[in-house]
């Protein structure tokens, strides 16, 4: 990916946006949590397609494709700017400890509890930012963010899977929210923790990570990826597919949201939900719906997705946009970016397996 993303540009993340987008709405996904360059375009994409976001710009001081003051700038701008719209939410997004300085680093968190804001990172999630971490602090990248007093309950804490001893303990004593990504965690070889965080009472999240990690946004997969790992490992803490749905669904949204939204159609909430078709071979037999959807259900079962109360997609049809429009868009974009990045004849190599 680093190699590709100083060859963006905002009408190319706005068209490959849309198509992740189009994928996550057709897995029944109505609310995105992302951080990313030109988050201006992220968000109009949303805007377009229908989908409630969270989202960020991407900061970093170091290291990236676009560094300095001028994107701390950029992303307090982008706050500004959509805080007040109904469907788009606007959070913080440094980017990860080996990207980000220390003061920055501060900096960004008192300006988030100025703001109200949730932040979203990337935290202890390789090998190489932990040994960057711990030669250059001599501290585990979790270790380091909690010396610098930014972990609290508004941090979305993405991955926490290379870890030392006691770093689930400190997030833990933070009230943090870690997020398990399961499919990117199992291809990996290193996946978050979980039943240890049951044990420490520590709230978790499920997240589909991007596109560099894991090639699609089904968070069905997810949920079912996320069963299957964790039960795998711990034969004596098992979790249900009710306490999957249940994390991804009402958990997920509630932390992002400041507990402004509880993922129900109680009086006073977002009308955010799907419909799924039960009468089927695979969602049959029917003895609990829960159950199924978690362990059965496809996005070929999802036929409808309501946003703040407008339905994006009818009877398996987008209603704002033309699915097969967007994705020849997006495939043009695609091989551009590639070619203009260098990468088409290492993919055509075979460079990539």
């Amino acid at each position: 990916m680093w190699g590709v993303e100083p060859s963006l540009t905002g009408d190319y993340v706005f068209k490959i946006s849309l198509l992740g987008m189009m994928d996550a709405l057709k897995s029944g996904t109505t609310s995105i949590n992302d951080h990313y360059f030109f988050a201006d375009n992220v968000a109009q994409a949303a805007l377009h397609i229908g989908i409630r976001g969270f989202i960020g710009h991407t900061i970093m001081t170091e290291y990236g494709p676009w560094v300095g003051s001028e994107q701390i700038d950029y992303a307090k701008n982008f706050i500004d700017k959509w805080e007040n719209t109904e469907t788009i939410h606007p959070i913080l997004a440094p980017h990860e400890t080996s990207t980000v300085d220390p003061k920055t680093l501060i900096e960004l968190s008192e300006y988030a509890k100025e703001k109200n804001l949730t932040t979203h990172m990337h935290l202890s999630q390789t090998q190489k930012e932990m040994d960057y971490i711990k030669s250059k602090y001599n501290k585990s990248p979790i270790e380091h963010v909690y010396s610098l007093g930014i972990l609290d309950k508004n941090v979305i804490a993405a991955h926490c899977n290379v870890v030392d001893e006691n770093d689930l303990e400190i997030l833990a004593q933070t009230g943090a929210y870690p997020v398990f990504c399961p499919t990117t965690h199992g291809l990996g070889g290193k996946v978050l923790d979980t039943y240890k965080l049951n044990q420490l009472g520590l709230s978790w999240g499920i997240g589909s990570d991007c596109s560099g990690g894991n090639d699609d946004y089904d968070m069905l997969e997810e949920m079912r990826a996320t069963l299957i790992l964790h039960n795998s490992k711990n034969q004596n803490n098992k979790i249900t597919p009710k306490d999957v749905y249940q994390i991804a669904t009402s958990m997920n949204i509630n932390r992002i949201s400041q507990g402004k939204q509880s993922g129900t159609l109680e009086n006073g909430q977002n009308a955010d939900f799907i419909v799924i078709d039960c009468l089927n071979s695979k969602m049959q037999p029917l003895h609990d719906v829960v159950n199924n959807i978690v362990t059965c259900a496809s996005n070929n079962e999802v036929t409808d997705v309501f946003v703040n109360g407008k339905e994006v997609i009818k009877n398996s049809k987008f209603m704002n946009v033309d699915e097969n429009e967007l994705i020849e868009d997006a495939i043009l974009t695609i091989n551009e970016l590639m070619s203009k990045a260098g990468f088409k004849e290492k993919i055509e190599n075979g460079e990539f397996k």
